[in-house]
C-alpha cells in the first residue's frame, strides 16, 4: 500500500525583503508543512534572496519576483502581506479578484480597524489568545501591531474581570529600532539612536493608539481612552510595556497573580511570570512568547503590568504564522516552538 504524501501549502510573501518579510522567510523555512514559492520584491526583483541577505546563502537561492497579482493569487494558497502601510488597501482587492478563495494574512495596519472587506469577506483581528475560534474559520486576517499586542495581552485579564478603572490606563512602551522598518529615516540612523533613549508621537499621535483603544473597548464592553507613550530604545528588537491603571475592586497580589495565571493557563505563547521576576526583552528575543508580570502597588492601589515581546516575532511575523497555522488547521506551535537565544 502506497503511503499518502501530503502536499505542502504554497506560500507567497509580498514585501519579502523588508524586516518582517525576512523574519517570515526565516521562520517558514523551518515549517514542515509549507513551501515558499513566491518572494515578491519590487526593489530586488530578479535578484537571489541570498544575494540580498547572505545569511541565506546555500539555504534559499530563489529569486525575488515582481508583484504579479494574477500569478500570486493563482499559484499560492496563502499570501502574507509584509508591505508598507497603505499598500494592502489597493492590492488585496486585486488578489481576491483573481482568486476569491485565497487566504491572506496582512501584517500592515490597513485593515486592523475593519470588520468586513467589500461587505463579503470577514476581516478577523489576528490575536489568537482572544480570537482563536474566529481565526480558525477566517480567510482574511489583520495581523495586530507590535505595541498593541504587548498592551492588549497585558490588559485583557484585568478588563475582562472588571479589575480596573477604565479612564485610568497609562501604557508606557519602549521599542527597538527594527519596529520602524527597514527604510532609512533620519531619526533611526545609528548616530541618532545610539546612546540615546527618546519618546515620540506622544499625546495620542501614534498610529497604533486607535487599534489599542478599539480592542480594549471590546474587552471592557465600554469605550476606552488610554494614554499611550511610545519610546525608542537603542536596541535592534524587542518591546517592553509598563502599564498602570487604578484598581476599582479590593484584591491582593496573590489574587491578581492567580487571576492572570488562570486567564492564560491554556495559552502556550503567553507566560505569566512569578511576581519576583520582571518581564524583559532579552528573555523573549527571537521567540513568539509574551512574558507578563502583574503586580499590585499597595501604596497607590494601582495595577502595574509589565509586558515583553519580540516586536519582529510575536509583534509581527511569528504571530502571522501562528494565525496561518490556525487558519490551515496545523498545530499552532508549528515553526514557532523555540526559546530565546542565550547569551
Amino acid at each position: 500500500m502506497k503511503q499518502m504524501v501530503r502536499t505542502k501549502t504554497k506560500i507567497g510573501i509580498l514585501g519579502s525583503t523588508g524586516y518582517t518579510g525576512v523574519v517570515l522567510v526565516k521562520l517558514l523555512l523551518n515549517h514542515p508543512n509549507i513551501e515558499i514559492i513566491y518572494l515578491a520584491s519590487e526593489q530586488h526583483a530578479d535578484k537571489k534572496f541570498s544575494d540580498i541577505y547572505p545569511t541565506f546563502y546555500g539555504v534559499l537561492e530563489d529569486k525575488c519576483k515582481k508583484t504579479d497579482a494574477k500569478k500570486i493569487a493563482n499559484e499560492c494558497d496563502v499570501v502574507f502581506m509584509a508591505t508598507p502601510h497603505g499598500f494592502s488597501k489597493d492590492y488585496i482587492p486585486k488578489l481576491l479578484s483573481e482568486n476569491s478563495k485565497l487566504k491572506i494574512v496582512d501584517l500592515s495596519a490597513d485593515f486592523r480597524l475593519e470588520t468586513t472587506f467589500k461587505k463579503k469577506i470577514k476581516v478577523t483581528y489576528g490575536l489568537p489568545e482572544l480570537y482563536r475560534s474566529q481565526i480558525k474559520k477566517s480567510q482574511f486576517i489583520a495581523n495586530p501591531g507590535c505595541y498593541p499586542t504587548s498592551a492588549i495581552l497585558a490588559l485583557a485579564p484585568a478588563l475582562k474581570s472588571g479589575l480596573i478603572k477604565l479612564n485610568s490606563i497609562i501604557i508606557d512602551s519602549k521599542s527597538g529600532t527594527s519596529g520602524a522598518g527597514k527604510q532609512a529615516k533620519p531619526e533611526t540612523h545609528f548616530c541618532e539612536v545610539n546612546e540615546s533613549f527618546s519618546p515620540y508621537a506622544l499625546a495620542g499621535k501614534h498610529r497604533h493608539l486607535p487599534e489599542i483603544e478599539n480592542e480594549l473597548s471590546k474587552l471592557a464592553g465600554k469605550n476606552i481612552n488610554a494614554t499611550f507613550s511610545p519610546h525608542l530604545l537603542p536596541i535592534n528588537r524587542g518591546i517592553l510595556s509598563t502599564i498602570y491603571a487604578d484598581l476599582k475592586v479590593k484584591i491582593n497580589q496573590k489574587e491578581i497573580h492567580a487571576l492572570y495565571k488562570a486567564f492564560y493557563k491554556n495559552e502556550y505563547f503567553v507566560k505569566v511570570l512569578p511576581e519576583n521576576m520582571y518581564a524583559n526583552t532579552k528573555n523573549v528575543r527571537y521567540t513568539n512568547f509574551c512574558h507578563l508580570t502583574p503586580l499590585k502597588d499597595e501604596k497607590t492601589n494601582r495595577l502595574i503590568l509589565v509586558s515583553s515581546i519580540d516586536n519582529m516575532v510575536k509583534g509581527a511575523s511569528g504571530q502571522a504564522i501562528q494565525n496561518m497555522n490556525l487558519m490551515l488547521g496545523f498545530n499552532e506551535k508549528m515553526g514557532l516552538d523555540t526559546v530565546g537565544q542565550i547569551p
